[in-house]
């Protein structure tokens, strides 16, 4: 091998060797419905030592998510209150990043690290590359003209419902958050859900739930149709007993061979 090519597989080796060990070549994937909890998981117990106190860290490229050592601990100001490693679940080495109510710029990849040393010299051991992946919901509902259809907004990131009939290309605004209005027809909002009254067959369409950007949190398809009455229920029941009962019974040509057969029998 001449010297280029030498030089050429030490480097490829080298390279090989870093892309190996670098904390984004092992990446677990994870993902969850906007609005949903998430968790990240991570596993710390092979490095601890007996009686130690874990302290973890969780930080993506750009930004400090979470860190917690004992009781005091540290939260992102975009993870507010939507953040935490449960103390009692780190002491047993389970240091798994637990997010509430995600959000489509939670999506990203996530790092974890132990931090060991004494306070004046402290070291951070890599345990975990999480990539967290977040999509919208897509949801199918079935509803029948004068009935109620209730709407999940899913999460407090909702901002604002727009409608599209299906024999329509325009949208419209159906509902946005914050907004006093009483006309007929405006929907109910109550525990994070729309409530709108007395569906009829011009209600069938899409619906879009839009947070502050104006990305979909949710994409509604809603198909109307026409309740089976009580009495058409009831008739169908009773003729198909009907049916049921006439095909049980033998057909009428076999009923008079057997008269015809008895007849015989009783006259010899």
């Amino acid at each position: 091998m001449d010297r280029i090519n030498w030089v050429s597989a030490f480097l490829m080796q080298w390279l090989l060797i870093c892309v190996g060990s670098s904390p984004l070549s092992v990446v677990v994937y994870t993902s969850s419905k906007v609005g949903l909890p998430a968790v990240l998981p991570c596993a710390v117990g092979s490095h601890l030592d007996s009686g130690q106190t874990p302290h973890i860290q969780w930080q993506t490229i750009t930004n400090s998510v979470f860190e917690r050592m004992g009781e005091e601990l540290f939260q992102g100001e975009a993870y507010r209150d939507r953040a935490d490693v449960p103390e009692e679940m780190l002491m047993r080495g389970n240091c798994s990043l637990f997010l509430r109510d995600v959000r489509f710029s939670d999506a990203g990849i996530y790092k974890s690290y132990l931090v060991v040393g004494e306070s004046s010299i402290k070291n951070r051991i890599f345990i975990q590359s999480v990539h967290l992946a977040v999509v919208d919901h897509k949801i199918i509902k079935p509803v029948e003209t004068g009935s109620d259809l209730i709407l999940d907004l899913h999460t407090n990131q909702a901002e604002q419902v727009i409608f599209q009939n299906k024999n329509d290309t325009r949208w419209t605004v159906l509902w946005e958050r914050g907004a006093d209005i009483s006309k007929k027809g405006y929907p109910k909002e109550r525990d994070n859900k729309l409530f709108f009254t007395r569906v009829t067959a011009s209600s069938a369409g899409t619906y879009k739930v839009l947070d502050s950007q104006g990305l979909a949190l949710s994409t509604v398809k809603v198909t109307v149709k026409e309740p089976v009455l009580a009495k058409e229920t009831e008739s169908l029941r009773i003729h198909s007993e009907l049916g049921n009962a006439t095909m049980s019974m033998p057909p009428l040509s076999l009923i008079i061979l057997f008269l015809l057969f008895h007849l015989m029998l009783q006259m010899n």
